[in-house]
């Protein structure tokens, strides 16, 4: 397990000079954020109320998952996957600037991944990938916090600043698209469950290298094969080597899903080792230092086509429009000033 703890810790560590600090002491007390971070789930009482929880997430995650050809579709959309990528990390800042707790951010990956494999988004150009991503957040912000910060404050660190009509627009699309099924069971819904079910054996150190892990490992899509609670129980095995713990948790798990934890766990150490090495090394010590460095560049409905929101019917429409906006959007972005 050391060599598990050494991969962690250097991922801990890249990020441990980022300004954890909620935007005001006031905003969210320690009891809010308990709350917020029960992730849908009532805090179970006894052995049987824990099983229950625990069947009861699994008999729902199903309807959450993506599709078995989501994973293609981004190995074969490399812009797609892209946008993706620098969507998590862009929500992962903003759970780390306003305090969100860690279940919006999976809830937010959850809309922005279910979205994508329902509309495939061909075509789309890099503005309307940030709007999905900044309506996916809102939503997940509306349904997850309790004192949620206006649109403007969340759509720092964007490089296009959307209106509040537009927004609110896509986020009807979404929510349609969805068919309103936004309290999802994600990986990071299983973790309380996890904490309750080990008692004095999880520590609080444990909570927080698990949640590090869940949210490391969000970032590659491969790991979408697997069933929430199987990539739960892989990140517990990253962090802990009492095996009767771990049967504790993995008693709960369907059989047939059991032999798929650990080409999970080792596919999750894999992702974690390449981006202790590459992604997670380059983070900025500061991301509100990032977030002031461009001027964002205004969207507004007026100025742009808006057909990608009505549906497959307008899909020509926007692949035979595709070229100029991309040739658009490039001119933008090339001439975007930056503050000293």
């Amino acid at each position: 397990m050391t060599t598990h703890n050494n991969i962690l810790d250097e991922f801990l560590l890249c990020d441990e000079a980022w300004d954890m600090s909620p935007v005001s002491s006031s905003s969210h007390s320690q009891h809010d954020y308990a709350l917020r971070n029960r992730d849908n789930i009532i805090h179970p009482i006894t052995q049987h109320d824990i099983k229950h929880s625990f069947d009861t997430c699994v008999q729902k995650e199903v309807k959450y998952m993506t599709g078995l050809g989501y994973i293609n579709l981004l190995e074969s959309n490399g812009f797609v996957a892209e946008c993706r990528l620098k969507a998590i990390h862009w929500f992962i800042h903003r759970q780390r600037r306003f305090n969100f707790g860690i279940g919006t951010v999976f809830s937010a990956v959850n809309n922005v991944d279910r979205f994508i494999d329902m509309n495939k988004c061909d075509g789309w150009s890099y503005w309307m990938m940030e709007l999905l991503s900044l309506a996916a957040l809102s939503i997940a912000v509306k349904f997850g916090e309790t004192c949620p910060p206006t649109l403007h404050e969340i759509q720092e660190g964007l490089e296009y600043s959307f209106e509040v009509k537009l927004v609110q627009k896509m986020e009807m699309k979404i929510l349609k698209s969805l068919g309103w099924e936004v309290n999802a069971i994600t990986r990071y819904s299983y973790v309380e469950l996890i904490e309750w079910e080990l008692k004095q054996h999880f520590k609080p150190i444990d909570r927080f290298r698990l949640d590090e892990i869940l949210t490391a490992s969000s970032l590659d899509f491969k790991l979408l094969e697997y069933r929430p609670c199987v990539i739960a129980v892989s990140a517990l095995k990253c962090i802990l080597e009492d095996e009767i713990c771990l049967s504790q948790i993995t008693g709960f798990i369907p059989t047939d899903q059991k032999k798929k934890i650990q080409p999970c766990y080792n596919k999750m150490q894999e992702i974690l080792v390449g981006y202790s090495k590459s992604e997670l090394n380059r983070n900025p010590s500061s991301p509100d230092t990032v977030l002031t460095k461009e001027l964002q560049v205004p969207i507004s409905m007026e100025q742009m086509d808006l057909s990608f929101m009505d549906g497959p019917a307008t899909k020509e429409k926007l692949k035979r429009k595709r070229g100029q906006g991309q040739h658009d959007d490039h001119c933008v972005i090339m001439n975007k000033k930056h503050v000293n």
